[in-house]
């Protein structure tokens, strides 16, 4: 009988449990499927083994797929490694699926047929008698509450040591860092040792703003406000920049200038307060080797849990509160997710919040995940969010807005007709990000407690009828990872 575990704990101790079943998976001549989120991770694996596997990942070309499939159908091999499309590969006899990062978002298909990597896994480790592996070091609020009822056997690593993480409340604070962050960063560079910041903001702040009339230079296509750079201003949903201009469309003032926080702005703020301070910033545009210069100080963006760190002593959270200010059910998931991974690379910590009383706040303190956890389950719980219910998004886009808002109100008449005590209907409502590639966006949420099978065969005949009927434009969306 296949067997479901999900191990929780730091990469070491899951990758020696990997492969500990790969091994003992190959000596009964069966193949194995594992998954990772990022591509850049298939050479930890590949390292330790021996054995001949093949890497698909959705960059491959029809040619280099086909030959690849054609070596793992043929069983030339054994071992399959790649992203979420690996899922599918033609493997004989499987016998093990490991899905690394469990917790990860790239498991979300973002495309029609919008799966998840780890409702497909399950379904297939129980077609093909597989067992399957998933391994996080916080894993989602879903997969966790599903082990402690038993479907999944969990494995922890024993707990570490505490470390010293402490609260800044920035309620009193002037600045953006705060006395008591300012006096650590100061004496670790005394004590001529590395220091690591996480800001999840890029830029020089969070808008270009009018400081007379208060006007805000916002992105055409997608509503969001432009992010100030170097030179330009630039929508990071939609990746188009432009020159910012040189005086306010509104009210014609030239006071124009960036507002808010970014990386960038906060590099320049410690360049005056340690102008002997060597201070990088980490995102997108610089690779690993940067990481492991000559620096004192590193700024990063969530971007930086890609890298192996050097030895880090202090990992100072700017602003934790940030991913909390998005109304959608899986921000303080996400936000927890990040920074108690950071929190986890340094020796000592410390937070600036002004939710000094919040539980997800008070859990990083901790670096306890148990306690985030059952705190998080009953919020969930009071306000019906998975994995009490199960949510299924109906999105409308476009690009004339009130066509959106008649065909989400449409649609909202004919599914509310249906009389089915188990769902509950969303009033239709614009999105948190209410305009994308200038498509407006409109929305219907519902929930139910009756969990479709990842093949979606537990929805009621008549829903599932009138999904299948949407016109053009609608996409539905079965346990989406947001509702922004």
């Amino acid at each position: 009988m296949h067997k479901k575990y999900l191990i929780i704990g730091d990469f070491s101790t899951r990758s020696k449990f990997y492969l500990q079943a790969v091994r003992k998976t190959l000596a009964n001549n069966q193949s194995i499927i594992i998954l990772v989120p990022d591509l850049s991770l298939i050479s930890y694996f590949t390292r330790y083994l021996k054995n001949p596997y093949s890497i698909l990942h959705a960059g491959m070309t029809k040619t280099q797929r086909w030959l690849e499939w054609n070596k793992i159908r043929r069983g030339d091999v054994k071992m399959v490694i790649g992203s979420q499309s690996a899922l599918f590969a033609p493997s004989r006899n499987l016998g093990l699926i490991i899905i690394d990062q469990e917790e990860n978002e790239t498991y979300k298909n973002d495309r029609s047929p919008r799966f998840h990597a780890v409702r497909v896994a399950e379904e297939l480790s129980r077609l093909a008698k597989a067992n399957l592996v998933l391994g996080s070091i916080s894993p989602r609020v879903e997969t966790y509450h599903r082990a402690i009822q038993g479907k999944y056997q969990i494995l922890k690593k024993s707990s570490e040591a505490p470390k010293n993480i402490t609260i800044v409340d920035m309620n009193s604070e002037k600045y953006v860092i705060s006395n008591t962050l300012e006096k650590e960063i100061e004496n670790t560079l005394n004590q001529q040792q590395k220091i690591l910041l996480v800001l999840n903001r890029k830029g020089e702040g969070t808008k270009f703003s009018c400081t007379d009339c208060g006007w805000i230079a916002l992105c055409e296509k997608c509503g969001l406000p432009l992010i100030p750079q170097k030179r330009d201003i630039v929508c990071f949903r939609c990746e188009k920049s432009s020159p910012p201009p040189f005086s306010c469309p509104k009210c014609h003032s030239v006071h124009l200038k960036p507002m808010g926080l970014g990386t960038a702005r906060l590099k320049k703020f410690l360049s005056d307060l340690f102008p002997k301070a060597k201070i990088i910033q980490v995102e997108r545009e610089l690779d690993g080797a940067t990481t492991r210069n000559n620096w004192n100080i590193a700024i990063t963006t969530s971007y930086g849990l890609k890298f192996n760190w050097p030895k880090i002593v202090l990992v100072g959270i700017v602003d934790a509160d940030q991913g909390l200010n998005f109304p959608d059910f899986n921000s303080p998931q996400k936000t927890f997710r990040d920074l108690y991974k950071f929190l986890r690379i340094g020796e000592r910590g410390m937070v600036q919040t002004h939710l000094t009383e919040n539980y997800l706040i008070k859990s990083l303190a901790q670096l306890n995940y148990e306690r985030f956890f059952l705190e998080e389950l009953a919020q969930r719980k009071k306000y019906d969010f998975p994995p009490f219910v199960q949510l299924i998004r109906l999105l409308y886009k476009d690009i004339d807005k009130e066509k959106a808002i008649k065909e989400t109100q449409r649609i909202y008449k004919l599914l509310s007709a249906i009389n089915h005590k188990q769902y509950a209907f969303s009033q239709p409502y614009p999105c948190f990000i209410e305009k994308e590639r200038n498509k407006h966006r409109y929305q219907i949420v519902i929930k139910t407690k009756r969990p479709a099978s990842p093949a979606g065969g537990q929805l009621d005949q008549e829903i599932k009828d009138s999904l299948r009927t949407l016109p053009k434009g609608w996409i539905v969306d079965v346990d989406p990872i947001n509702l922004l």
